[in-house]
């Protein structure tokens, strides 16, 4: 039986943010928010909302199945990219990871998070060399600080090593012999 799908399918990579891959699947799809919207029966607000976690407006669990459908991605897997509760409002990245994988991930967005579990480097919620704060991931779609230019993983040589990385000589020694402390 052929493929009936009309969409070109996005496939998340794992940890990655519900507002980075709707922007990922809206521009593989050229579809706007009022498409989407149109598509699943919701306010065209309502999708765009979803693509800016600060807004708080998670899709409902009937959105979610919904949007399942559409984006062909499992509802549970959905559910793991929503923002989480306790939200760091600024958009962050880590340069490090992100050099790595080209996505947004949901957990630099914990409030209680200010470092990069792997990296041991803080979180960066605006580019190092202009200063200017990130967009919402959704319109990340050439990887760079939309001001300067500057690509996302060429901000790493900028991030700073947290305390914990700093007073650690056996912690540093590993994330160089990695390639990650730089």
């Amino acid at each position: 039986m052929a493929d009936e799908s009309w969409v070109f399918r996005v496939v998340p990579v794992p940890g990655e943010s519900l507002g980075h891959f709707l922007g990922r699947f809206r521009r593989a799809n050229g579809l706007s928010h009022r498409a989407i919207a149109d598509y699943l029966g919701v306010r065209g607000a309502w999708v765009q909302d979803w693509e800016i976690p600060s807004r708080r407006r998670k899709p409902t669990e009937l959105q979610r199945l919904a949007l399942a459908k559409l984006v062909e991605v499992d509802p549970k897997q959905l559910a793991k990219m929503l923002p989480p509760e306790r939200l760091h409002l600024q958009t962050r990245l880590c340069a490090a990871c992100y050099a790595e994988t080209l996505v947004h991930q949901t957990v630099w967005q914990r409030a209680d998070k200010a470092v990069c579990d792997r990296h041991a480097l803080r979180l960066l919620s605006a580019c190092p060399v202009c200063e200017t704060d990130f967009r919402t991931p959704a319109l990340w779609d050439d990887d760079r600080c939309e001001h300067c230019g500057l690509l996302f993983r060429q901000m790493q040589a900028h991030q700073q090593l947290s305390q914990r990385q700093r007073r650690s000589p056996a912690l540093s020694a590993k994330l160089e012999a990695s390639g990650s402390g730089q």
